[in-house]
């Protein structure tokens, strides 16, 4: 049986919980929203929560005076490709939320600089650590908007993050395309770039981000923290489609903070009225370790959750 009810979390204000005996999620609805609190029941959350505001940026010169974006941590809901300041919408106002059976849709305040609306559609299986979170972006402008839903989770930090390689078998041409943003080094020793699967380890020692990308056409990817795995399964619909940032339809993000791991719908041209929605499928596993990455204890780690 799923439960649903109001409490305060941290320093986030009021949050809806949706849990059922296994696993909890909390959305934040005093601002975001965002999935600020997701683990198994009794075990330590998953997300990172950025208590004394770190991570901010000044958005003043596009949203009014004093406009200040913050991070918060857990999952939110983009619009890619990024662009600076437009995309760091300040979403601290309250958002309006509807509950149904098993969980809630939560809607924010439209954005009237970029005529943007979002959602986010929470609902979490009866009896299994399973929650599913329908992404979706609609153009208010009566000019046409090109752009990707691109769903960033924010996770703890020592954590972990596995994305499977392409494995299509293509003959004389490429089956993988990786994205490297400008600050990536190659040589950075938190990536191990094995056969099957790249992983990277956040390690808070290290100040310099990294961020890549690659075309996921098996759709998974896993963060590994504090003895779990939140395996996200999430839409391609068109895998020979248009992606963002060079045809990525998953990328990882770590800084000396927190992981971030990130899927992208397929690019559209939204019309005004039009919507683009991308859905993720979230399990949590119990009983996982990160250990020394290898491709054999990669191996290993995939039979176990994807």
């Amino acid at each position: 049986m799923v439960s649903i009810k109001e409490i305060p979390y941290k320093n986030f204000g009021k949050c809806l919980s949706i849990s059922n005996e296994k696993l909890e999620i909390l959305v934040t609805i005093d601002i975001g929203p965002r999935i600020i609190k997701c683990n198994l029941t009794g075990k330590e959350n998953l997300m990172f929560n950025d208590i004394d505001r770190k991570v901010t940026q000044d958005v003043s010169s596009l949203y009014g005076e004093d406009k200040t974006w913050f991070i918060y941590g857990g999952h939110r809901i983009w619009l890619s490709p990024e662009k600076f300041p437009d995309t760091y919408y300040p979403d601290n106002e309250k958002v309006v939320y509807t509950t149904f059976t098993n969980g809630a849709t939560f809607t924010p305040s439209q954005q009237a600089q970029t005529g943007l609306g979002f959602q986010m559609k929470v609902e979490m299986d009866e009896t299994e650590p399973k929650v599913t979170i329908e992404n979706k972006v609609t153009n208010t402008l009566k000019q046409p908007v090109e752009g990707a839903v691109w769903c960033l989770s924010v996770m703890d930090a020592e954590g972990a993050v596995v994305v499977p390689q392409p494995t299509e078998e293509t003959g004389l041409l490429h089956n993988r395309t990786i994205s490297l943003w400008p600050y990536t080094k190659m040589t950075d020793k938190r990536v191990f770039w094995g056969d099957k699967y790249i992983a990277l380890r956040q390690d808070p020692t290290i100040d310099e981000a990294i961020k890549f990308g690659i075309n996921n056409t098996a759709h998974k990817a896993a963060y590994i923290n504090h003895g779990q795995a939140l395996v996200k399964d999430f839409d391609v619909n068109h895998p020979d489609g248009k992606y963002p940032d060079g045809g990525m339809s998953c990328e990882v993000y770590a800084s000396a903070l927190f992981t971030e791991c990130e899927s992208l719908s397929e690019l559209k041209t939204l019309k005004k009225g039009d919507s683009i929605t991308h859905t993720e499928r979230w399990t949590v596993y119990d009983n996982i370790d990160i250990g020394e990455f290898t491709n054999e204890s990669l191996d290993e780690l995939a039979a176990k959750i994807f």
